[in-house]
């Protein structure tokens, strides 16, 4: 699961760790007043795309909603999209990127649950991949994939955000379908996490 995350990485922080990979990202942002962290579904996110042999940054609404009557859904389980010819087809063709510096997850202790940031110690960001929709007035809506939980999440909780790198989440724009759910797996690298105050 991925309900709440945040976004730390300056513009500039972000522009220049995908120059290292030779991308010029094209920035097509309207001056929105996002958050940087807690950000919670219906919230404006930033979003990577590629089109044109472009990759674009730009605001995405997070949650998919199909009609008024419909639920919001801001994840994906990469179960279903294997499964479903619907979902597969928006994997197939509607990506995005989402770049996150932490996702926060609330951990049982005793009656309680305590708020905790994880996050990459030897990463200032890294990308979580997620699908969209387009309505009638041509506003994106994105939906984060997640999968089964590692080692270090599972204690936690039973869902986590499938985590790329950015080479990884480059190539997840432009690769095939089959090549992309190879990707779309529990996170093997390092994670930690510390208290939240959200």
């Amino acid at each position: 699961m991925c309900g709440r995350f945040e976004t730390k990485p300056s513009l500039q922080t972000l522009v220049s760790a995908l120059e290292k990979h030779k991308v010029d990202l094209v920035i097509e942002l309207e001056l929105v007043k996002s958050k940087t962290e807690n950000i919670a579904p219906t919230n404006k996110i930033f979003s990577i795309s590629y089109s044109d042999n472009n990759y674009r940054l730009s605001y995405t609404d997070w949650g998919i909603k199909f009609s008024e009557k419909s639920p919001l859904i801001f994840n994906s389980r990469i179960e279903t999209i294997k499964e479903k010819r619907f979902w597969k087809g928006l994997f197939d063709k509607n990506r995005l990127l989402v770049p996150m510096s932490a996702f926060y997850e609330w951990k049982k202790e005793g009656t309680r649950k305590i708020p905790y940031r994880i996050f990459l110690p030897d990463e200032e960001f890294f990308f979580v991949p997620a699908l969209y929709t387009l309505n009638k007035e041509k506003e994106i809506s994105a939906s984060l994939i997640t999968t089964t939980p590692n080692k270090f999440i599972k204690p936690i909780h039973h869902r986590m955000p499938v985590i790329l790198k950015i080479k990884d989440g480059l190539n997840y724009l432009i690769d095939d379908s089959e090549t992309n759910l190879t990707r779309c797996v529990p996170y093997s690298g390092k994670m930690d996490m510390e208290p939240a105050d959200i």
